[in-house]
């Protein structure tokens, strides 16, 4: 007996002087799970993403050689050769052009620049620049995104955390619940010795040791193939495996105004606003793509003779058909994303809510079995006084003993769901980490 107590009693204190904190435990599962080494590298796609981008920020090169045949009576052949280099100036949303040719039989090569500025359809790089945008803020929206999905694996690892609290707990009562039903066994076996009591009650208390060892036996397993879950989980041995947790601990809210505090401080809905940004610099460029395309063109060339040029382009599709169309599309979907915010931070507001009022009526539930627990011993002390008086029977005793130990177990159960409530309404505010 006293061999299965002090192994059982050593999965609990093996690692007391190490016990592992709940912030001790979010950094270590940070460092140590392969989840968070995934999350950086969507972060980086993201930001190649970007690069990829501003591929129209590059220079153009471009070559060419022709030569020529005449076919007449002298017989004559010409070569020529061009190289150009072309770059979009994405700030302004001009082109540059800068070229040099060469021709055969002229001793002068031609170089030439011409430069190209819109003055209505993509004006000051509206256009130029919108992939490069979207992408700056689709990086933004999926480091929240990473950070959303890193807080609910969080959360649900959390939950493990919690269960291994129950799980010392639950060893620890059922070691005492072992203990005194052995202690009980020993004084009823002593007093059949002096004929006091008959074989009905040894068998009777034989009974409840051997049921007390059972559920102690259960529990040091629960716990001990929960540490070795999370013992690989946190890359830690197994005795390192020991949580001080309190799942006794009451949790006070703080809830002023909660549907401005979701929709300043919750990633949710900082996610949809970033997503309303998104379709507003759509819109920005789709309003841009609805005007004509008038564009100041300007050029220079050097040969044996110098000369300049300076003109305008203008081109306007009747109807202009697909710009609109696109125009009036982004419309609805930020119209849309609008309506769908204001569905979202109602769901939060409702969420929060009904967590808030679970983790308050929860607490009322654990008052109440502080209360049992108290009520529950001094029956048992009552019952075992009377035992002892030879005015009541040991079932009586057995039964409030075994009372005692239920309660405590049913409280222990009890907080464990008042814990997870607690971290489910921390993670609905954004209050996790």
């Amino acid at each position: 007996m006293k061999i299965i107590l002090t192994l059982s009693m050593s999965l609990l204190i093996s690692a007391n002087a190490a016990a592992i904190t709940q912030s001790e435990f979010v950094e270590r599962l940070k460092n140590s799970h392969p989840f968070f080494t995934q999350q950086g590298f969507d972060a980086q796609t993201d930001q190649l993403d970007y690069v990829a981008s501003t591929a129209n920020r590059d220079w153009l090169l471009n070559a060419s050689i022709n030569s020529a045949n005449r076919l007449n009576t002298s017989n004559t052949q010409s070569a020529n050769a061009t190289i150009s280099a072309t770059r979009s100036l994405v700030a302004t949303g001009a082109d540059v052009t800068i070229s040099n040719a060469w021709n055969e039989g002229v001793i002068d090569d031609k170089f030439s620049i011409n430069y190209a500025q819109p003055l209505l359809k993509g004006v000051n790089g509206v256009n130029d620049q919108l992939n490069s945008d979207l992408s700056k803020i689709n990086i933004d929206i999926g480091a929240l995104k990473i950070m959303q999905s890193e807080e609910q694996f969080i959360l649900i690892q959390l939950f493990k955390l919690i269960d291994l609290s129950y799980a010392q707990q639950q060893l620890i009562l059922t070691t005492r619940r072992l203990a005194l039903s052995a202690k009980e066994l020993t004084l009823v076996k002593d007093k059949f010795e002096q004929s006091v009591v008959d074989e009905v009650e040894v068998f009777l208390q034989e009974d409840t040791y051997q049921r007390a060892l059972q559920n102690q036996l259960r529990a040091e397993q629960a716990l001990d193939l929960l540490k070795q879950e999370l013992a690989v989980t946190l890359k830690l041995p197994s005795k390192a495996i020991q949580t001080d947790f309190d799942l006794y601990q009451l949790y006070q809210s703080n809830l002023t105004n909660l549907p401005e505090q979701l929709q300043n401080d919750t990633t949710q809905m900082n996610i949809i606003k970033l997503e309303q940004v998104f379709l507003q610099r759509q819109l920005l460029s789709d309003k841009n793509n609805t005007q004509a395309q008038l564009d100041l063109n300007l050029g220079a060339s050097h040969s044996d003779d110098s000369d300049w040029s300076i003109g305008l382009y203008l081109s306007y599709p009747l109807g202009d058909t697909k710009a609109k169309s696109d125009l009036e599309k982004t419309k609805i979907k930020l119209s849309k994303a609008k309506e769908g915010a204001a569905e979202q931070l109602m769901a939060l507001t409702i969420d929060a809510r009904v967590a808030n009022k679970k983790i308050v009526h929860l607490g009322k539930l654990l008052k109440s079995y502080q209360a049992r627990i108290k009520i529950a011993k001094s029956r048992a002390m009552a019952e075992k006084k009377r035992y002892e008086l030879g005015n009541s029977q040991l079932s009586f005793v057995i039964s409030a003993q075994n009372n005692v130990h239920d309660v405590n177990l049913e409280y222990a159960q009890a907080a464990v769901n008042y814990q997870k409530s607690v971290l489910d309404f921390k993670a609905t505010i954004d209050q996790l980490l």
